[in-house]
């Protein structure tokens, strides 16, 4: 496991809730621009849980700085009580 163990579940839980983000944004009708943006933010979170070494303080630092850049603190919320 290339994340802490004890963290994977909340990880995973944290990629399914910031594609349910994507799932508003779409709907939302947002410019197709700004939804692949978000998506290609999103796109390396899953990489760094299978990514050699224990990538958990990145995978939870990068997580943090596009729920801030993108407003999605709710997600980033529920990740740290999980």
């Amino acid at each position: 496991m290339m994340i802490e163990e004890r963290k994977l579940n909340k990880a995973i839980q944290a990629i399914q809730d910031l594609i349910i983000e994507a799932r508003k944004l779409a709907y939302q009708e947002i410019p197709g621009k700004e939804l692949a943006e978000f998506l290609d933010g999103l796109e390396y979170l899953p990489a760094l849980i299978v990514e050699g070494g224990d990538s958990t303080n990145l995978f939870e630092s990068y997580l943090e700085e596009f729920c801030n850049r993108n407003n999605c603190l709710s997600v980033l919320n529920k990740y740290k009580i999980r």
